[in-house]
């Protein structure tokens, strides 16, 4: 008998930019940084089979496949509260939860950098696919989750190389450069550093050089490091702990360390003798206290405050944006007959198996009658016939699911198959 089986659906539950309050987002998005231990306590849900975090700067999601898609709103919301030690009424007015089609959607317009606050940045493609690597390797993805996550980063791809989204783009690196030109004007004669060494770093420093900065301050972890900046951009190399001596020495400081704690608080600059101060934080969770900005002169800024910088680059990217739609929309209508067919994939090996068997008990009764050379003809014309009977019907029932008659069309092929088997199976054995 062919058995229909329930099938995984894909939903996400996130927060971004556009909505939610930096101070609820980091939080959030901090619970999800250490991936493998917010992985492994999702997959203990009931429901859950699957799992991808995604934390960036910009947004903070949760994808998973359940059989419930409908039911389990409410057990990732007060799981994300819980696991982030948030109030769950702070937390539920700024988060979406999407579905089926819509998720691929979503996933396929974020790796597409479409949603970005930087509309266009190249780092979210790689972010993704950090993501789900890591919930890979680790065997928190199945099938769903990881055709839907390939099949993300390839639209993400194709939209890059056919559409121009990115010609011309800016980090939030490079934003947070254009927010520092525009409070202080030219910058060869200031003295920046630069806290934080990894990509965004990079990122800043690259930007601050193409913009005439000669004199940086680079802080880190690792010492080395900030010595091979130093030597590349120019400038002094420190540990990160002598951050706050040496901040008194610069004009403009740039965060972008990735940290579970606020690395600048108050207190750490309370003292400071020289108050003319500009601290960009970009970085996600934030390393800055917003309490810093209190101090007098000492201005913060935070990715938020770069919104209006990066939407006048927005809108030159417009046209190249629905070129990028247009990827979208195919990749997620291939993913809907992929999703459908790969659910029907049980049902059409039995018809065929069935439809075979059939080919089989018939053209044994002309094996004697016929030569040899006849016999294979014969093969053939069965083999041909064969797959030109059930072309028909997989096309329809293919296209019946994705309009949601998925599950009544198998149910009736069912009767048909196990009557036709029953009446077919006698003759078979005479």
């Amino acid at each position: 008998m062919i058995k229909n089986k329930e099938k995984n659906h894909c939903v996400v539950l996130g927060v971004s930019y556009k909505t939610c309050p930096i101070d609820i987002r980091d939080n959030l998005s901090r619970a999800l940084q250490n991936s493998e231990e917010a992985l492994s306590s999702l997959l203990g849900l009931p429901g859950v089979s699957e799992a991808v975090v995604l934390a960036t700067c910009n947004r903070a999601e949760i994808y998973v496949a359940t059989l419930y898609p409908e039911m389990l709103r409410d057990t990732l919301l007060n799981w994300w509260a819980e696991f982030s030690k948030q109030d769950l009424s702070e937390v539920v007015p700024y988060c979406f939860y999407l579905t089926h089609l819509e998720a691929v959607n979503h996933l396929y317009t974020v790796v597409s950098s479409i949603d970005s606050l930087v509309l266009g940045e190249n780092q979210i493609l790689a972010q993704v696919r950090s993501a789900f690597l890591k919930a890979q390797e680790a065997g928190f993805t199945g099938t769903l989750l990881n055709h839907l996550f390939q099949t993300a980063l390839f639209v993400g791809k194709q939209v890059r190389e056919n559409t121009g989204i990115g010609d011309g783009t800016v980090s939030i690196a490079h934003a947070a450069v254009q927010l520092i030109e525009h409070e202080l004007g030219r910058l060869e004669n200031t003295r920046i550093g630069i806290l934080g060494l990894g990509e965004m770093g990079l990122l800043a420093a690259t930007a601050l050089s193409a913009a005439e900065v000669s004199s940086f301050s680079f802080f880190n972890r690792t010492f080395e490091k900030a010595k091979q900046f130093a030597s590349r951009f120019g400038g002094d190399a420190f540990e990160i702990g002598a951050l706050t001596q040496e901040i008194r020495n610069i004009d403009v400081l740039i965060t972008a360390v990735r940290s579970q704690e606020f690395i600048l608080k108050k207190k750490d600059l309370a003292s400071l003798s020289k108050h003319d101060l500009l601290i960009v934080d970009i970085a996600s969770p934030r390393n800055v206290d917003p309490e810093v900005g209190d101090l007098d002169g000492i201005r913060v800024f935070c990715i938020d405050d770069l919104k209006e910088i990066v939407e006048k680059n927005r809108s030159l990217r417009k046209q190249a944006s629905e070129r990028a739609r247009l990827f979208i929309e195919e990749a997620a209508m291939d993913f809907t007959e992929w999703f459908y067919s790969h659910s029907l994939t049980p049902l059409f090996v039995q018809m065929q198996e069935y439809h075979e068997k059939i080919g089989v008990f018939v053209l044994n009764k002309w094996k004697k009658k016929v030569s040899e050379e006849e016999y294979a003809h014969l093969e053939r014309f069965e083999e041909e016939l064969r797959k030109k009977i059930l072309h028909i019907p997989f096309e329809s029932l293919k296209s019946l699911s994705v309009a949601g008659m998925g599950l009544e069309s198998q149910l009736l092929l069912e009767k048909i198959y196990s009557l036709t088997s029953f009446k077919y199976g006698k003759d078979l054995d005479e």
